[in-house]
C-alpha cells in the first residue's frame, strides 16, 4: 500500500481529520463542529473516533499510518510540539499535543499553527505552486498568516512567524493602532457594520437582521452588492488596511505572490478589485510588479492537506 499519513485540524469552530499520500492524494475526510463546552480535553476525546473514519474510509488502519500532522488553531511552539494557548477554546495552554498523539498513534508526529500548514498546502498543491516563496494569508474569524520558502515554513525561533494579523495598522475610524485583524477579521467587519447601526448611519445594514448583532461579513458584502455606500465604504477601508499590511510583508520578505484564503477572501470584487488597487499605490516602487495576489485554491480541507504532507515529512525525520 503506498505509505500514508494523517493531517489533523483543531480550530476553534471546526475539527477534521483527513488522511493521503504525500503527492497531495487524499484518502478519507472526516468533520465535526468543536464543542467549546466541552474544552480541549473533550476536543482530545473526539480526534481518534475522527481519525478512525477517515481511516475507514480511505480502507486502511492505524499499522498503515506512516506520520501524523497537526494544525492548531493558535500559537505552537512547533520545536516541542506544544500549543501555546487558544484564544477560543480553554485548556489549551501549554498543552503538550505532539507528546500526546505520538502516545496515542506510537508514529512520528509534527504540529504547527493551523495558517502556516494552509500555507504549506497552497504553495506545494495550490495557488502558490511552482513559485519559491509564497506568503499566505487566511482571513476568517481571525487573521493568521504563513510564510513558505523553498517548501519549507519559516517560523522563527520555532515559536511562530508571519503573524500578519497581529501587527499594527491605523483604525480607519479613529487613526490610532490596532491590530490588522482588528479590522480586516470576519469578526470585525460584523462588528465595524454594527457599530455603524448602533451609530444611527442611514444603512440598508439597519433592516438586515433584527438587532445589530444579526449583521455579519456576508451582510456587509450583500448590502455593498446593492448599492449600500456605507457597506461600500467598510468594505474600501478593510480593503486598504489589508494592502498596508501586504505592503509591509512585500518591503520586508518580497514573496512571489500572496496567497489569501478563508472566508473573507471570498468576497467578490468589491474587495478584490480596491484590494489590488491599494497594493499599487503602497507598494514599494522597486517592488511594484514583482509579485502577485491570489485567491486560495484548497478550500475548506487546506489545512489536513498540510498536515499530511507534515506527517509524511515527519515520518523522514523532516519537518
Amino acid at each position: 500500500m503506498t505509505p500514508i499519513a494523517i493531517g489533523i485540524e483543531i480550530g476553534g469552530t471546526k475539527l477534521q481529520a483527513g488522511v493521503g499520500t504525500a503527492d497531495g492524494q487524499r484518502r478519507g475526510l472526516a468533520r465535526r463542529i468543536v464543542d467549546a463546552s466541552r474544552g480541549a480535553a473533550g476536543i482530545r476525546e473526539s480526534i481518534p473516533d475522527l481519525v478512525r473514519e477517515a481511516l475507514a474510509q480511505a480502507g486502511a488502519a492505524e499499522a498503515d499510518v506512516a506520520g501524523v500532522g497537526i494544525g492548531f488553531g493558535g500559537p505552537v511552539d512547533s520545536r516541542r510540539g506544544v500549543t501555546l494557548l487558544s484564544h477560543q477554546i480553554e485548556g489549551w495552554r501549554d498543552f503538550p499535543l505532539g507528546a500526546w498523539a505520538e502516545a496515542r498513534w506510537k508514529r512520528p508526529v509534527s504540529v504547527q499553527n493551523d495558517a502556516s500548514l494552509a500555507g504549506l498546502a497552497e504553495a506545494t498543491f495550490g495557488a502558490g505552486r511552482g513559485r519559491r516563496r509564497i506568503f499566505y494569508v487566511t482571513l476568517g474569524s481571525g487573521v493568521g498568516g504563513g510564510l513558505i520558502t523553498d517548501g519549507i515554513i519559516e517560523e522563527g525561533q520555532g515559536l511562530g512567524a508571519a503573524e500578519i494579523g497581529h501587527t499594527w495598522v491605523p483604525d480607519p475610524a479613529t487613526g490610532r493602532a490596532v491590530h490588522l485583524e482588528d479590522i480586516c477579521s470576519g469578526w470585525s467587519i460584523a462588528r465595524r457594520a454594527q457599530a455603524l447601526v448602533a451609530r444611527g448611519t442611514r444603512t440598508s445594514l439597519r433592516g438586515r437582521g433584527d438587532s445589530p448583532g444579526a449583521i455579519t461579513a456576508k451582510t456587509v458584502y450583500a448590502a455593498a452588492e446593492a448599492g449600500d455606500e456605507p457597506a461600500r465604504v467598510l468594505l474600501d477601508e478593510t480593503a486598504r488596511t489589508l494592502a498596508l499590511g501586504l505592503c509591509n510583508v512585500a518591503a520586508l520578505l518580497h514573496p512571489e505572490r500572496f496567497v489569501l484564503g478563508g472566508g473573507v477572501s471570498l468576497m467578490g470584487p468589491l474587495l478584490w478589485d480596491p484590494l489590488r488597487e491599494h497594493v499599487r499605490t503602497h507598494t514599494f516602487p522597486p517592488f511594484s510588479s514583482t509579485f502577485d495576489l491570489q485567491p486560495a485554491s484548497l478550500g475548506e480541507e487546506v489545512v489536513v492537506a498540510g498536515g499530511i504532507l507534515l506527517g509524511h515529512r515527519a515520518a523522514m525525520g523532516g519537518r
